[in-house]
């Protein structure tokens, strides 16, 4: 790459470099088809962020319950 060529993200799905202009609008996706294959993986939870509960937490019991199921018809959204 020369010091004067634009700036070319890579596309995190399916690493292609975005080129067009028409993809500039699905950034930082090359286009709409990886844009919704990412989502769907956040949707099926094979991405996660990760998080550290603080022991000061736990012992006061402030720590967020975790895997408590919701009552029917309620959702976590």
């Amino acid at each position: 790459m020369r010091p004067h060529d634009p700036f070319r993200p890579r596309c995190p799905t399916c690493d292609m470099l975005v080129l067009s202009e028409e993809s500039q609008q699905f950034l930082p996706f090359c286009s709409q088809r990886c844009r919704l294959i990412d989502l769907g993986r956040w949707l099926n939870e094979e991405h996660t962020l990760s998080c550290e509960v603080l022991e000061e937490d736990n012992e006061n019991g402030n720590a967020p319950s975790v895997g408590t199921p919701l009552p029917p018809g309620w959702h976590d959204a």
